[in-house]
């Protein structure tokens, strides 16, 4: 890479980026929230909407390893820009206001998704220094994460004092209006590029497959332990507001509160402290694994306030930095030939995580108990503890 990489990860260039996947991001996340509501005024039922959200995930999980081969052979610029614009006629394409539509758009979401996270990633990979890469890509977690602070509510508030054509009218605006910001952005960066663009496409498929074969070796286990923490973060929003309130408790907001703004603040605050480089973060990883590990081993204790905030906390720690922490060490021990195909899987094992966990831990609380649920987690949590202790790291690729 040349001269023009900044080492400032709140320089005016990685702060646009930052707005640009917050405002992709939020438009995302507000029709999660309101899209099933607009469904049901149309007719459909539980299974019906169940198909038309689960649809996004599902393409974007199987899409991502494929958008993130395509990316690394044809460069991430063009379609990042190309992303944004399908992402706004889509957006515009809701407000047909079709059960199939909204099915078929859903589903052309999540393939959106898998080509702008690629692009997202590797744009900041690019424009930050080394140094500064895990910074960088920690802010541009807590981006895509910061919509969920306050979109539902936004969305909640909203449903009641405007048509759903209006609503869906002022996503779409936000799409294009994206498209503005993406567009500056590609132009203000377009000096960052490498240089060395020809000579990566002369090294052509040679260089690929050097690579594709190192692949499986290089992201199995970070994308292992993001797996297994994936199924034991799923277990907090999905069952725990429900065994709260079965036990006549009515603190699941004030856990999700704490959770929440201990997420933001070590996300900012921590991120200086995520590794920059292709050294194995075995303590660090060690000490995340352990607070996700803790935290419904606490819960499965007692439902005490003290008891409950502390495994919040856990939570909110291991949520903020253990991504952005694998995340980092991955671009760097895999060859740049292949990074967004490496990004690709490991995103693609986080999203596994999270739709199975779902799955099994509602299992495990129908056949046994919530409690049993919270244990089974436990379990899984100190096996990835046990595995990162285990685990000696991998040495970097030579791109």
């Amino acid at each position: 890479m040349n001269a023009m990489r900044t080492e400032n990860p709140l320089s005016n260039r990685a702060v646009w980026l930052y707005a640009v996947a917050f405002i992709f991001y939020a438009t995302n996340h507000m029709l999660i929230i309101g899209l099933p509501f607009f469904s049901q005024t149309l007719g459909a039922g539980s299974t019906e909407i169940g198909i038309i959200m689960g649809s996004y995930m599902f393409v974007s999980m199987f899409l991502r390893p494929v958008a993130g081969a395509i990316v690394d052979r044809f460069g991430s610029r063009n379609i990042f820009i190309i992303a944004l614009v399908l992402n706004a006629i889509v957006l515009l394409s809701y407000t047909i206001e079709n059960l199939w539509v909204f099915a078929v758009m859903r589903a052309l979401q999540g393939a959106i998704l898998a080509f702008f996270s690629m692009t997202i990633h590797l744009l900041i990979i690019d424009l930050l220094s080394d140094k500064e890469r895990g910074q960088g890509l920690s802010l541009l977690s807590l981006s895509s994460m910061l919509p969920y602070t306050f979109v539902p509510a936004l969305v909640l508030f909203m449903k009641d004092q405007v048509t759903m054509t209006t609503m869906l009218l002022m996503f779409a605006g936000l799409g294009f209006f994206n498209i503005l910001l993406g567009i500056r952005l590609f132009r203000i960066m377009r000096d960052t590029s490498s240089d060395d663009t020809q000579a990566k496409k002369e090294k052509g498929e040679k260089e690929f497959d050097k690579g594709n074969k190192r692949i499986g070796k290089d992201i199995f286990f970070p994308s292992l332990v993001m797996l297994l923490a994936s199924i034991v973060f799923s277990v907090s929003p999905t069952f725990l507001p429900l065994y709260l309130e079965s036990q006549g408790q009515q603190t699941a907001p004030l856990y999700f509160l704490t959770e929440t703004g201990v997420l933001i603040l070590i996300r900012f605050f921590g991120r200086k402290y995520i590794p920059s480089s292709d050294s194995y973060p075995k303590w660090l990883l060690v000490a995340l694994v352990a607070c996700f590990t803790c935290s419904p081993a606490l819960l499965s204790l007692s439902f005490s306030l003290p008891v409950l905030l502390t495994a919040a906390v856990c939570n909110g720690l291991a949520l903020s930095l253990l991504y952005p922490t694998l995340m980092t060490y991955i671009t760097f021990i895999v060859p740049e030939k292949v990074r967004g195909y490496s990004i690709g899987w490991f995103i693609a094992a986080a999203d596994l995580g999270t739709s199975s966990g779902a799955l099994l831990m509602g299992f495990l609380a129908d056949f046994y108990s919530y409690r049993g649920m919270l244990i089974t987690a436990a379990v899984l949590g100190a096996v990835t503890l046990l595995l990162s202790l285990l685990h000696r790291g991998q040495k970097a690729v030579n791109p």
